[in-house]
Order: structure tokens, then sequence, then C-alpha cells
């Protein structure tokens, strides 16, 4: 990368502190900000890298953006429905991206392995509560596509790829967990704690993706 795009991705980083801080405060207002700046960051990031695949970068930018507008419709009193569409847009993008990439079958059966695990242990849970609020069709479509996302990182055997990706999946299923299979929060501290374990995981999960296509 680029000393520009190094800087871009630091300055994103900072950015994804000060939204953890309003999550953490409750400064709804800060979070408004702080919160679509780290993807509009890490796309200027990916824009200003002289290493990105051409193959590979207007899927990467694809994805960023369509997470923008999921960060976007999802900050605080905002649309579930219309952030879920836009962040399956986002996974189908980074799917075709890594997919233009070499790979291997360990890291495929790999992949493959962590999905079904996954699936198994928590996914199903989720979209059987889904079920009950109506979203079970849209949410097991939706967990589909992030593990496919996640299978193809793994199978490019690149480790920022296969980690950021994972990392997404763990964002993804804890943000399923607390809105469809948990019982709700009891306390402030508690629902916070949970926001906080998404939105931590998220932000890293995405400086790694950029990173690993761009870097």
């Amino acid at each position: 990368m680029t000393p520009l795009a190094w800087a871009l991705v630091a300055l994103a980083v900072v950015a994804a502190a000060v939204d953890w801080y309003a999550v953490a405060a409750g400064r709804v207002a800060l979070e408004r900000f702080a919160k679509p700046a780290v993807l509009i960051l890490l796309i200027a990031a990916a824009l200003a890298s002289a290493q990105a695949a051409p193959e590979t970068l207007p899927w990467l930018l694809a994805a960023l953006l369509g997470s923008l507008a999921g960060d976007v419709l999802l900050l605080p009193g905002g649309r579930f429905t219309g952030g879920l569409v836009a962040f399956l847009l986002a996974q189908l993008a980074y799917l075709v991206a890594f997919a233009q990439l070499p790979g291997g079958t360990v890291g495929l059966v790999l992949g493959v392995v962590l999905a079904v695990l996954l699936i198994a242990a928590v996914g199903r849970v989720i979209i059987r509560g889904a079920a009950k609020t109506g979203f079970g069709l849209p949410v097991a479509v939706y967990l589909a596509a992030i593990c496919g996302m996640a299978i193809s990182a793994t199978r490019a055997e690149l480790p920022l790829a296969a980690i950021g990706a994972w990392l997404f999946v763990t964002s993804d299923a804890t943000l399923g967990w607390d809105r469809f299979a948990a019982p709700a929060a009891k306390t402030q501290r508690q629902a916070v704690m949970r926001r906080l374990a998404v939105i931590t995981t998220y932000h890293a999960a995405q400086v790694l993706l950029v990173l690993a296509l761009a870097g």
C-alpha cells in the first residue's frame, strides 16, 4: 500500500475507536458521524492503494460501499431490513472478490467445516428465532451469503482475509444472536457491551479485509 493508503487506514482505526467510545458513552450524535467515517476512510484507502488487483478492486469497493450503506441504515433508529439488504450485497461482493484469487483445497475444506459448525451451533437457533418475527428467510439467506464469503476468503489462504472474514461472521452472528435468540438485556451496561462486541469485531474485520485485498 502507498503511504497515503496506510495513513487513511490509520485514520479509519482512529475513527473506529471514536465510534466505540460513542457507543459506550451513549453519544448518538457522535456515533452518527464516526461510524460512517470508518468506511469512508477505508474506501479512500482502497482507492489510494497501488497494490489492489484490478480484478478485485471493483468488488472490494462495492463491498465497502454496501457496508457503508448498511452502517447508515443500522444507526440507532434505523431500518433493519434495509441494512440487511445492504450488507447482503456487501457479502456477495466480498465473495466475488475473493473468488478472483487463487486458492487451495485445504483452505476450502477448512472454510466449509467452520461454516457447518457455525450453522449447527448458532445459525439454526438464530434462524429459528428470526422466523418468529417474520425474518426467518431473509436471515437464512444472509447467513448463507456471509458463510459463503468466509469460505471464499479462507479458500484464498491469505491469513488476513480469513481472519477478517470470520471476524465479520462473528460480528453478525453476535448481532443475530442478540436480536433473535438471546434474552433481552437486563441492564443498560449489558446492552452496551453487546453492541460493543458487535462493532469492535466488525471494524476489525473491515480493516483486515481491506488490507488483504488492497494491501
